[in-house]
């Protein structure tokens, strides 16, 4: 079988996306599915983020970059890349099924009707850009592109692949009538707790608190980052054993979130570190008390998976695609989006460590049995075959 994968970026700026088609792709080729993978250099900086691709090739999967349109919107919202394009007119004829990550892309648009021309079956990832919040962006465009481009991709695939239920029934909103699947994103849970405990206070030696309340991800408004100094500052009225860590690029929220610690007087037990990567990453999680993802919209959660994998409570809006996962699960708590409901229940949980050890051990179970990355990448193998028998 060989499937060739297409994405805008796998910059790590992409957030899930990006971290989710890498290690799809790695399973996949581990359960002998040849894998191709093509992509743009939207927002990659090989100097920021490293040798990223080396599991990649190491895994037989060799990474093709393309350079997206130097124009703003062309080549940064729209991933607009003719020598992407000539690749696959190349490329998709000789494979068996195309995988497409992102819709209102231009890599997706082209590969979609690529495949339509030579017959070649394709399955669509929307990674949560059919949900409304994502509609309410741009809602005029997106309309009109809707109508005339995004709607023959989705008519067109032979099977529509959602990462939870949650961002399945907000799709159906958008018209989806094509037949569905959902799978969820996966973790390599070996790394999650390969970095022992204490090496995130060693690199940022002023957190000195007892308590780390993580945030980690996109500094974006839809996460709720404004949220969660308001819980935060709440809690921090109350005890003086809490210290907020913000990881992860800037999205637009961070500047207004410093200016409010400021205004609260609690600049000075904030660390924001920035992005984070690898090993700095899992030492954040591993030294964390709680995890905190308070987020308006969220079609998934990566960094709730990770924070399970890692052994860490998480509190989780019920917006956010994992929580019926994190509920069923008792890996932490789904909450209302109250900042004194959030306030309550991270005191709560501080004094309460039997309470924490039980999610965190259910956490880590719970990531270790259905989100490792060789059981995900065994269901999409057998989505694909699916695929392929009835097409």
């Amino acid at each position: 079988m060989k499937v060739l994968h297409v994405v805008s970026s796998l910059s790590v700026v992409s957030g899930g996306v990006s971290a989710g088609v890498r290690d799809l792709c790695l399973g996949l080729s581990d359960a002998g599915v040849k894998v191709e993978l093509l992509t743009t250099l939207r927002g990659y900086d090989p100097y920021r983020e490293g040798p990223l691709d080396e599991p990649l090739k190491t895994a037989g999967v060799e990474p093709l970059y393309f350079p997206a349109h130097p124009w703003g919107w062309l080549g940064g919202a729209h991933a607009y890349s003719p020598e992407l394009r000539r690749e696959l007119r190349k490329r998709i004829p000789a494979v068996d099924l195309a995988h497409l990550h992102g819709v209102w892309l231009y890599p997706t648009d082209t590969a979609a009707r690529i495949c339509r021309a030579f017959g070649i079956p394709y399955i669509v990832s929307p990674h949560g850009a059919l949900d409304r919040y994502g509609l309410r962006r741009h809602p005029l465009l997106k309309r009109i592109y809707g109508l005339t481009l995004e709607r023959q991709v989705l008519a067109g695939a032979s099977l529509i692949h959602f990462t939870s239920r949650a961002e399945q029934r907000q799709a159906w909103t958008f018209g989806v009538d094509r037949p569905t699947t959902v799978i969820p994103l996966s973790i390599d849970v070996q790394a999650a707790v390969s970095v022992p405990p204490g090496s995130f206070r060693a690199r940022f030696p002023e957190a000195t608190e007892k308590h780390l309340l993580l945030f980690l991800g996109r500094l974006h408004a839809k996460k709720g980052l404004d949220f969660l100094v308001d819980v935060f500052v709440r809690v921090a009225q109350h005890r003086n054993d809490v210290r907020l860590v913000v990881a992860g690029p800037e999205g637009g929220a961070g500047p207004a979130a410093r200016r409010a610690l400021a205004q609260a007087g609690l600049l000075e037990r904030a660390t924001f570190t920035g992005l984070l990567l690898g090993k700095d990453k899992w030492s954040a999680f591993r030294d964390s008390r709680l995890f905190l993802l308070p987020s308006e919209d969220e079609n998934f959660g990566v960094s709730v998976l990770e924070a399970m994998a890692a052994g860490v409570p998480v509190l989780v809006s019920q917006q956010v695609g994992l929580a019926d996962a994190v509920a069923g699960g008792r890996t932490g708590l789904v909450l209302k989006r109250s900042p004194a409901v959030w306030a309550e229940s991270v005191e709560r949980l501080l004094d309460d460590p039997p309470s924490c050890l039980r999610m965190a051990e259910a956490g880590r179970q719970l990531a270790q049995t259905e989100y490792s990355t060789n059981r995900i990448a065994a269901r999409m193998r057998e989505a694909y075959a699916s695929v392929l028998r009835h097409d």
